[in-house]
């Protein structure tokens, strides 16, 4: 009879420890320091400038569901801009950027339509990446960017 309450102890304390989730180190910014977006080429002709850029995931999680997007500031005065929202994504992208995962990306930035290029900072091109690290709900939301060609 002893035997059998002890089987069934050694059964339920096996089956529970079996059960134990066993998650993942949380993100932290640490990690999204871990993700590079670098210029790898330049290419300007008359109808625009294409640029060629790679997108590295050096983290330890998974890039979900992410756009990456150029855009030239618009200037407010000689030595400051603003944000524009005319964007261009980029192409070349995937889902699912495994961690050490590179990636090449293409945007070209076409002049039409432009106008009066001395109100835009073509010069000064901003970068931007919009995504999710591991999975896809607001908590593990992210967007990292800055200045395209680093001086």
């Amino acid at each position: 009879m002893k035997a059998k309450y002890l089987s069934i102890i050694l059964l339920t304390f096996v089956l529970l420890v079996g059960c134990v989730n066993q998650n993942k180190a949380a993100v932290s910014t640490k990690d999204y320091e871990k993700i590079k977006l670098e210029l790898i080429k330049k290419q300007t002709s008359k109808e625009g400038i294409l640029y060629s850029i790679k997108l590295i995931n050096a983290s330890d999680f998974v890039i979900k569901q992410n756009n990456v997007y150029v855009y030239f500031p618009i200037k407010t005065s000689q030595l400051s801009y603003k944000g524009n929202e005319y964007k261009v994504e980029a192409t070349g992208n995937k889902l699912d950027i495994q961690p050490g995962e590179e990636v090449t990306l293409y945007v070209f930035m076409p002049f039409e339509g432009i106008g009066d290029k001395s109100l835009l900072g073509v010069d000064t091109p901003i970068i931007q990446l919009k995504g999710y690290l591991d999975s896809v709900d607001n908590k593990h939301k992210f967007s990292i960017g800055g200045d395209l060609i680093k001086n």
